[in-house]
């Protein structure tokens, strides 16, 4: 499909180049979580725009602010080891933590997950058929290809046969189907990530910041990760992600740390204005407002054999094929709705700031059309 090209968008509104408006579920990836354009956040980088942008990694007033921020969120045991731009590069930091702090060179990982696009990143979650081959690198079938007790068994073996340095756990499978296994299952990866010496990586890029619900799944589940990366939401669509680790993991400079770009002025003045604007929304309310009508309105389509997964505000629906899931796509967009669509999968991460009636009237939309499309399958 041709997709609108975008001239302009102000909180959940698209609007593009050829005059047409689009209310969007999407929001870039699930980036814009307090809405595009937001005025708080956007003057608070205009401002940093007159003092300073990039130091080459020496710390400035906005840089030690947004480290304040970040650390706020997670318990006094957690602290920022580094910021990046993007979550590939969060991830490729926690590989080099996991594999120097423990001296094993192994990774693990669990299919339908995304850690990033680099050819170690994609390779722990899934087969991109080109061909790459990472010594030590392992994945295995996350819940749902596989009962949680076959998964826990293979889980088990792997770790006592290999050096494995680190797991890394993607708790909702935000592009890979939107699959979650239960508490419990999150909690025996941990137990035997930690009796097997292993690193537990929690990828919250796309989960954190309340999205579903908590302010982090690993909280609920009861879990002290080793590592949690964060991102997408943290600059609220600003390039930024950091990683967050046990302070009791020695960070040393074979891990690399920082990179040109990491820690910037502006991406630190975007994370504390973002960061204090999310203290000021009572976000968990929004979530649990939002969940409740896209499950009035996309729920029903279970009925026809649909599949929908998610929670708070991060919905994944699954049709049966390729071209019935574009043909949706279409009818959405030209029913003024901006969504995420690959493969079988339609991706709905509306704002946290996305008006009611909007959410309404694109939620509706979306029934509507997936419903044509699977009839007329």
């Amino acid at each position: 499909m041709n997709k609108p090209c975008i001239v302009r968008a102000v909180n959940d509104l698209l609007l593009a180049e050829d005059g047409r408006q689009y209310i969007d579920l999407f929001t870039a990836h699930g980036t814009a979580w307090l809405g595009h354009a937001n005025p708080a956040i956007a003057a608070d980088i205009a401002a940093q725009l007159d003092r300073v942008w990039l130091t080459g990694g020496l710390e400035t007033p906005a840089s030690r602010a947004a480290a304040g921020a970040i650390e706020a969120w997670f318990p006094a045991s957690h602290g920022l080891a580094a910021l990046y731009s993007t979550g590939m590069e969060a991830a490729e930091f926690a590989i080099r933590v996991a594999r120097i702090a423990t001296g094993r060179t192994g990774m693990l990982g669990f299919e339908r997950s995304m850690h990033g696009k680099s050819l170690a990143t994609a390779y722990l979650g899934w087969d991109n058929r080109d061909g790459v081959q990472l010594p030590g690198f392992r994945r295995l079938p996350f819940p749902g290809r596989a009962s949680e007790a076959d998964v826990l068994a293979q889980l088990a073996a792997t770790l006592a046969g290999a050096r494995v340095g680190g797991v890394f756990v993607e708790p909702l499978q935000g592009s890979g189907g939107g699959h979650l296994a239960s508490p419990g299952f999150y909690r025996e990866v941990a137990r035997l990530a930690r009796e097997h010496g292993a690193l537990l990586v929690f990828d919250e890029l796309l989960t954190g910041f309340h999205r579903t619900g908590p302010a982090f799944l690993f909280e609920e589940f009861g879990l002290a990760p080793d590592v949690v990366l964060i991102g997408k939401a943290l600059g609220n669509g600003f390039p930024v992600s950091a990683v967050i680790v046990d302070r009791s993991v020695a960070l040393r400079r074979e891990m690399l740390p920082g990179s040109t770009f990491s820690g910037n002025a502006l991406a630190c003045a975007a994370i504390s204005a973002t960061l204090r604007q999310m203290r000021a929304l009572d976000l968990p309310a929004k979530v649990a407002a939002i969940e409740a009508t896209v499950l009035r309105h996309l729920a029903p389509l279970r009925d026809r054999g649909i599949a929908l997964r998610g929670r708070g505000a991060l919905w994944v629906l699954e049709l049966p094929a390729d071209d019935m899931t574009e043909r949706a796509a279409v009818g959405i967009y030209s029913a003024g709705v901006s969504i995420g669509f690959a493969g079988r999968l339609l991706r709905v991460l509306p704002a946290a700031t996305i008006d009611p009636a909007n959410l309404e009237h694109a939620s509706a939309a979306v029934a509507q059309e997936v419903a044509k499309a699977h009839d007329h399958g």
